[in-house]
């Protein structure tokens, strides 16, 4: 199965498939966000992330809030 490089995540950079208009449902679905975690999501990127991101932003925080920056502790 390949991924087409079609987007580009806002918050790394990287490549990725957006899946959000393809038949089958997209792939972030299975990602859990907490609704704080969402809303600061929305208010700073104006696309989609992707799965390596929201993975990392779906995992536990010590300090309880997610770090929206790439490269830098939680």
């Amino acid at each position: 199965m390949s991924e087409t490089t079609s987007d580009s995540c806002p918050r790394c950079g990287g490549g990725f498939h957006c899946g959000v208009g393809d038949a089958a449902p997209c792939a972030c679905t299975t990602i859990r966000l907490d609704a704080a975690t969402l809303a600061e999501m929305r208010a700073r990127y104006a696309t989609c992330l992707c799965m390596n991101c929201l993975a990392s932003l779906a995992a536990p925080k010590e300090t309880g809030r997610p770090d929206l920056t790439p490269g830098r502790p939680g």
